[in-house]
């Protein structure tokens, strides 16, 4: 981790205002927010907060992407879900009164401030709006949850990796001039295959099946994809 402190106006006044959740903050509880955020740069690599360390406050996503994981019982671990910028991570075991359920790690360099526990808590017992986002935060995740777990008993691996795939593309991907879309994959193809709840070599076979059809190529995490709605047939169709 880069030992820097940022000046938190810069991070915090800029888009607090527009993340989902924090727009619901007054120009008194933003400033009280600005007091005490700790901003601080990350390298690939380092860690947030571990799986069961205390919870002592929200860790907002400036910028860079952050990985989710869970440990397995073989001291391996499962890349749950990607965090992007302007989301709040740690506010469902704040909020419950738990230790961290997971591990935040960070894939590509950003800068995550830090709010502490005795500065959110207060504003949203008495912000009702801010506890109203959260708790809709909490909503769709749990129906994002809900409709991973539907894709899975119901569409073929092809099909969930083509959606992934997509998915990825609106925050990691950009068009190119031939009308083909290039996606820089943030993780590994075992972390893929974690999040397909499949082995890699599952994956691999997909990736190989796709390539040989036109529809893809891969070199390492750098994807070329000939043309988008062809992957959108997959888990459409």
């Amino acid at each position: 981790m880069v030992n820097r402190r940022q000046p938190v106006s810069n991070c915090i006044n800029s888009q607090f205002r527009n993340a989902a959740e924090w727009c619901a903050l007054s120009d008194v509880d933003l400033k009280a927010v600005e007091a005490v955020a700790i901003c601080r740069e990350y390298d690939v690599g380092d860690v947030i907060f571990n799986e069961n360390d205390p919870c002592r406050g929200v860790y907002f996503v400036t910028s860079g992407l952050v990985g989710i994981r869970k440990a397995g019982l073989e001291g391996d671990s499962t890349l749950l879900k990607i965090a992007y910028p302007n989301e709040t991570l740690g506010y469902r075991p704040l909020l419950a009164g738990q230790c961290h359920r997971a591990t935040a790690e960070i894939l590509k360099p950003g800068l995550i401030c830090f709010i502490n526990s005795a500065t959110v808590l207060p504003m949203i017992e008495h912000n009702p709006a801010l506890g109203l986002n959260f708790l809709q935060r909490a909503t769709r995740e749990l129906g994002d949850a809900e409709e991973r777990f539907h894709k899975t008993v119901t569409l073929t691996l092809r099909a969930r990796f083509a959606h992934l795939l997509m998915l990825l593309k609106d925050r990691c991907g950009h068009s190119s001039d031939n009308g083909k879309f290039i996606l820089e994959l943030p993780v590994s193809r075992g972390d893929l295959a974690a999040m397909l709840g499949v082995r890699r070599e599952s994956v691999s076979r997909v990736i190989h099946e796709l390539e040989q059809e036109g529809v893809t190529h891969f070199t390492d995490r750098h994807v070329e994809v000939a043309n988008a709605d062809h992957l959108i047939d997959e888990f459409r169709a």
